[in-house]
């Protein structure tokens, strides 16, 4: 159960920012790196429909997850508060509804999604000789989605109430799992694209199992499901799901844009920003897991009423992004050169590459702080702030920008304007945010 020595409220805030920072991030790199293998192991069968496939199924599977996450976020806020409250008799009913809401969710996405399964495996052409296989892979992929929603709330459950290290393992079971059973049955039982699907779905049930292990070891888990308090918790969460979700949706918006003007410069361009999404999502995914490792220790922070405790981590979490920042600056820089060489790229994704490495960091440190914002909004019930900046990134902090910075500097001026308007809308958010901040704990002197 539940012990106050896992309480954010106690002990260095420093230490605690560190921990769950570094967890979380190892949690995504472990989610974004077993992504890539099975993409690798599917790419040594030499068949680019099935190529074609995986990827597919996968951004199927990032859309279901980013619908989903609003109900964790919330659920995990919710948790932490009560932590923080000392109210933790109430956890265990809490976090047992909040993974009936969320599996629901993610298969209520999975159904809708199986409901156009031939439109998904007829993109790949209708006469293809893998169109069977491929709708299978994808059909093996939409089931595997609530199993993996389920493990991804119980990590995010176990945050919430200070085991990172059990939230850590949960992830790193279902990702370990992944690894080693995919290319068993891939090639060893030559399964092929049929045993990449099955390992998704062995793999979501390990994670799965061994979260509700966790949980119901360390935080404990309801034995009774009540129709009163799933709407009741349903509600509350939906306060912060919703606006959470419709911030989601931004994103796909202003990516799209982005792709589209980079295609206008050929195949070498597109080669050279899919290299740099992936480096991306690797040496920043400490500011992708921001939300996830912050939200639990402002929160719990907030709920006992510790004004100073919260301060002091958002002055911790500064300074862990601005170092990370610098961190990876200086690698990249070093890296530059050699990046395009190293994956074969031509002289313009090459160049692409080397651009983006020297200017782009810059812009990054001000977006890594913006997740920080982003928790802020969430911890404090500011929650209509994240849609409001995400969708204002999305239109006058994209579109403009993005063709100013084609016309002026070609395929990397789309990029570095992008990311231009991005910082400047961050630099919006962390005000407002910082605005906010100053209110409430004025507010909490004051009362």
């Amino acid at each position: 159960m539940i012990t106050p020595t896992h309480a954010f409220t106690r002990g260095a805030i420093d230490h605690h920012v560190r921990v769950m920072a570094s967890t979380s991030a190892l949690s995504l790199l472990a989610v974004f790196l077993t992504d890539i293998l099975t993409l690798t192991y599917i790419a040594m069968l030499h068949d680019e429909a099935l190529v074609a496939a995986v990827g597919i199924a996968k951004t199927l599977a990032f859309f279901n997850a980013s619908l989903v996450a609003g109900i964790i976020v919330a659920a995990g806020t919710m948790i932490s508060r009560r932590v923080g409250q000392g109210a933790c008799a109430s956890v265990p009913a809490l976090v047992t509804h909040m993974l009936l809401l969320a599996t629901l969710a993610s298969a209520g996405v999975a159904f809708i999604q199986w409901l156009y399964l031939d439109f998904f495996a007829g993109l790949l052409g209708a006469n293809a000789p893998t169109s069977t296989i491929a709708r299978q892979f994808i059909g093996l992929a939409l089931l595997s989605s609530p199993l993996m929603t389920i493990g991804q709330a119980a990590a995010q459950a176990l945050r919430a109430c200070g085991y990172s290290g059990r939230a850590l393992a949960v992830v790193l079971a279902a990702a370990l799992c992944l690894a080693v059973v995919d290319p068993l049955l891939i090639f060893v039982l030559d399964l092929r694209l049929w045993g990449a699907g099955l390992s998704c779905l062995i793999a979501g049930a390990i994670g799965t199992l061994f979260g509700l292990h966790q949980l119901h070891r360390h935080v404990g888990l309801s034995g009774k499901l009540r129709w009163r308090l799933l709407r009741l918790y349903g509600g509350r969460i939906n306060r912060v799901a919703l606006p959470f979700t419709l911030a989601s949706l931004a994103m796909p918006l202003m990516l799209t844009y982005s792709m589209v003007q980079l295609a206008t410069f050929g195949v070498s361009v597109m080669a050279g920003m899919a290299l740099m999404d992936r480096v991306l999502q690797i040496v920043y995914c400490l500011y992708f897991a921001l939300p996830g490792a912050l939200i639990p220790i402002l929160a719990q922070n907030l709920g006992a009423g510790a004004g100073l405790r919260v301060q002091a981590t958002l002055r911790s979490a500064c300074k862990l992004v601005i170092g990370h920042g610098l961190a990876v600056w200086a690698l990249l820089l070093i890296a530059a050169p050699w990046l395009g060489q190293l994956f074969g790229l031509s002289g313009p994704g090459r160049q692409l590459v080397e651009q983006l490495c020297r200017f782009g960091p810059g812009l990054w440190l001000l977006i890594g702080l913006d997740f920080i914002a982003l928790s802020l909004f969430i911890s404090r019930g500011r929650v209509w702030w994240v849609p409001a900046f995400a969708w204002l990134r999305a239109t006058l902090g994209s579109v403009p920008f993005i063709w100013a910075g084609a016309q002026l500097y070609g395929a990397s001026g789309v990029m570095l304007g992008l990311w231009c308007g991005n910082a400047l809308i961050a630099v919006m958010s962390i005000a407002t945010a910082v605005a906010i901040n100053r209110r409430g704990t004025y507010w909490a002197h004051e009362h």
